[in-house]
């Protein structure tokens, strides 16, 4: 008995676990595995794991499923019934009715119908629910499309974070080694005592920048985390350097072509002006008439209490038992309804007219938002070329000050001068490479492409 109850716990506990092991290895790796990601690594999981796509997913079955339920409109209509009924005779007074007689009546019934004709209200109904099943499938595509920019952006600001870090790291270096040298000329009285004190103010700030980088780079992963649906704590090493940028060339003409031929926004709207279409011909179609074919079988019989008797006195049996079918057509035809289809059909004109004109203004916003990427992009490009010279003039500007305050010809505040001016260019390369990314990035987003990792 007692390893049973040792083998039962166990079991018990190894049920407790299992499912939290199935559910942190579903996507591939265990829930604290360490990770190396690129962009497109990135936003490939991020595709994979936000909770969101699973919720657009969902909704293209649910979409898929409504066109399912909409087709079985043109299938027959099956149906049966049975139903008991118990008469049970008050006073009676003339002649005898048998319909009134005490008796039980017991009906089993059987019933098909199709409909020939409905106005083509069905076939309506069955495109609509296509029309909205293909809506949800651009819902998706838009919100993933939202997910990889939301991705990108924040890949890019973690690696600018991460570029300002090691620059204002160099930065504190610098100026711990200038300090020290002021501190050396003091000492000998080479040098006065303000320097020292500005230098200990240069280093004191650009340690307080440091800091701030280091936080924002933490907050871009903590971020990117969210995205990706991973833990906040989670080992992630995204690679990627700002420098590595190879500039890409996207001619104004294509871009502007391809956004109108690729935007989810404009199909959407189109989509849901041909519902709006389809809802105009249904209410058209529900002023028509409306022809079935109907078929059943019945089977129907009579328990009387007491029997009968026949002319002759005789006792006579009169329970009865019929079995039948029948065939037919009905024509049903709503012609009057207090006019609620006109207006229903004069709504959707408006509602056409309505999302034209939205269509329109959708098409003019994307034509500004790619022309405006496209600037910012063009842009961004003429300017990390001159950062590029302005960051190599002031290292060659700082490495003469830093001779020359070896030399005792320069001063320490020539020195500082030249390390702000250094840190300066470096942070506005690093800006100008970021701007690039993003208005890349944007341009993408802009034309409807999906580029995981903008090359």
């Amino acid at each position: 008995m007692r390893y049973c109850g040792l083998f039962l716990l166990a079991a018990a506990v190894l049920g407790l676990i299992w499912p939290v092991q199935v559910r942190a290895g579903e996507h591939g790796f265990e829930a604290r595995e360490s990770m190396v990601l690129d962009m497109e690594q990135a936003v490939k999981i991020g595709l994979e794991r936000n909770p969101r796509m699973d919720a657009m997913d969902y909704g293209v079955k649910r979409s898929a499923s409504e066109v399912r339920s909409a087709r079985g409109g043109f299938f027959p209509r099956a149906s049966a019934g049975y139903s008991r009924t118990r008469v049970d005779s008050i006073r009676a007074r003339g002649p005898t009715d048998a319909d009134y007689l005490d008796q039980t009546q017991d009906t089993w019934t059987l019933r098909v119908v199709q409909a020939l004709y409905a106005g083509g209200t069905i076939r309506n109904a069955y495109q609509r629910a296509q029309l909205e099943e293909e809506i949800s499938r651009l819902e998706k595509e838009s919100e993933e499309q939202e997910l990889i920019r939301k991705i990108q952006e924040h890949f890019l600001l973690l690696l600018k974070a991460r570029e300002d870090r090691r620059a204002l790291e160099d930065t504190v270096e610098r100026l711990e080694v200038g300090l020290e040298a002021a501190d050396a000329f003091y000492a000998v009285r080479l040098a006065p005592y303000v320097d020292v004190l500005q230098a200990e103010v240069e280093l004191a700030e650009a340690r307080q920048n440091l800091s701030q980088v280091k936080n924002e780079e933490m907050i871009q992963r903590t971020r990117l985390n969210a995205l990706l649906d991973l833990d906040p704590e989670h080992d992630v090493l995204y690679r990627g350097e700002l420098k590595e940028i190879s500039p890409v060339l996207i001619r104004l003409e294509h871009a502007l072509q391809t956004a109108q031929e690729q935007r989810t926004d404009l199909k959407f709207i189109e989509r849901n002006m041909e519902i709006a279409a389809r809802e105009k011909d249904m209410a058209l179609g529900r002023k028509l008439p409306r022809v079935n074919l109907e078929l059943s079988a019945v089977d129907r019989s009579r328990d009387y209490r007491e029997k009968g008797t026949d002319m002759m006195g005789a006792p006579l049996d009169r329970d009865q038992a019929n079995r039948y079918w029948t065939a037919g057509i009905s024509i049903e035809w709503n012609f009057f309804s207090g006019g609620q289809e006109y207006y229903r059909r004069q709504s959707m004109d408006y509602e056409i007219r309505r999302l034209g004109r939205i269509l329109e203004d959708a098409s003019t916003s994307i034509q500004t938002e790619v022309r405006t990427a496209h600037m910012r992009l063009e842009e961004s490009r003429e300017r990390m070329d001159s950062a590029r010279m302005a960051l190599s003039s002031a290292r060659e500007n700082y490495e003469m000050q830093k001779h020359r305050f070896k030399q005792r010809v320069g001063t320490i505040m020539e020195l500082l001068t030249a390390q702000e001016h250094l840190t300066r260019a470096d942070a506005r390369l690093n800006q100008a490479l970021l701007d690039y990314q993003l208005a890349l990035a944007e341009l993408y987003f802009a034309m409807g492409e999906k580029n995981y990792g903008l090359n």
